[in-house]
């Protein structure tokens, strides 16, 4: 398909998930209402949603925030307790066994904790190695063309007895190919132009295990996350 405005952007974080007992969707969703947001706990979820067979959940989250101020009366520093709120959304993928979200890796681990509470630690997570390499085979394996736009080196060769982080933008694709044979276990990040007959062009950039930051067409965006995903 031809370029498009590419007005979404995202950095998602997945990890493997696996929950004993092989519960259904709707069971997976029982054990979440069991975990609702309370104020005592200051962690909860606070909606919960099926959608293209997939669980979406909003969770809450509180924060306390410690403020000092100054008791002139008293003549002396009072420490104040102000509480922040802030929610953040996942989605658990029973049918690839994923749970993925738009927030930092924080929180994401918060999100996880939950659910082991809620399947009283019946659950089980792994990490995903977003390679380089791997990322490539698995754009390749689906029938879209990747074209490496950028490459960041961690341990680049310029020549014998120098080595140092090396940024390069790619103009040649087959440069780019060779420098990633060549580095493929020191590459700290990767940037690919996908094209695809399905969708319009969208870039995808990997810099860290478990995560990928990609660009796209606001339309077309959850189609081409669920068709990246299934070989995840």
């Amino acid at each position: 398909m031809t370029t498009r405005i590419m007005d979404k952007k995202e950095t998602l974080i997945f990890n493997k998930v696996v929950i004993e007992g092989f519960p259904s969707i709707e069971q997976v969703v029982e054990k979440m209402h069991q975990k609702m947001y309370n104020d005592k706990k200051g962690l909860g979820f606070t909606n919960i949603t099926i959608e293209d067979n997939m669980v979406f959940a909003t969770i809450l989250l509180r924060t306390p925030s410690y403020i000092r101020s100054y008791n002139e009366k008293e003549g002396v520093f009072e420490q104040q307790v102000v509480n922040i709120y802030g929610d953040f959304e996942i989605a658990v993928d029973i049918e690839h066994g994923l749970i993925f979200c738009t927030s930092s890796s924080t929180k994401f681990s918060r999100a996880k904790n939950l659910l082991r509470d809620c399947f009283e630690k019946k659950i089980s997570f792994q990490n995903i190695e977003m390679t380089a390499v791997n990322m490539l085979n698995i754009i390749q394996c689906q029938g879209m063309t990747p074209y490496i736009m950028d490459l960041s080196i961690k341990r680049y060769r310029c020549q014998e007895g120098a080595i140092g982080r090396c940024s390069v933008h790619i103009e040649d694709s087959s440069v780019g190919e060779e420098l990633l044979l060549k580095y493929s276990d020191s590459i700290n990040k990767i940037t690919f132009l996908v094209k695809s007959e399905i969708y319009p062009d969208f870039v995808l950039s990997i810099a860290s295990q478990n995560s990928f930051t990609i660009k796209c067409d606001e339309n077309f965006y959850w189609q081409i996350i669920n068709q990246l995903k299934k070989n995840l």
